[in-house]
């Protein structure tokens, strides 16, 4: 943890990330690894109890593992807690781990074969839908 620069990170369109920062550019910083920080509030027999996950951000769209942030979309960029960085450590460790199980070639060309379908089954013509 002692060569990582570990911030939370609150940008201008509501997300709130955990990441690396390993870069810090006049308009921009880099990050690797960022986590999207979700807060959940569950009433118990005690009262409000609130948990934190963290989930992949960008990761289930792309294959990058550095990003770069416009600071014009930045908000805030705090820190992360000591607590914080260890859980974040964790759950790196943890998604690392895991097989991401990705569609086969038959997988895709069946969802394929059924978009086309749908397309087809879509109004020919001048047609506006509401």
């Amino acid at each position: 943890m002692n060569d990582k620069n570990y911030s939370i990170v609150k940008l201008s369109n509501g997300d709130n990330i955990i990441c690396n920062v390993i870069n810090n550019l006049e308009d921009s910083i880099e990050v690797e690894a960022p986590l999207k920080l979700e807060s959940h509030a569950r009433l118990t027999k005690e009262g409000i109890a609130e948990s934190l996950s963290l989930t992949r951000w960008m990761q289930p769209f792309c294959d990058e593992k550095k990003f770069t942030l416009q600071k014009n979309s930045i908000i805030i960029n705090v820190p992360a807690s000591i607590g914080l960085c260890k859980y974040y450590e964790f759950i790196l460790k943890k998604i690392d781990g895991l097989d991401m199980i990705e569609p086969s070639e038959k997988e895709l060309k069946q969802i394929e074969v059924e978009e086309k379908e749908e397309i087809e089954q879509l109004p020919k013509g001048n047609v506006t839908i509401h």
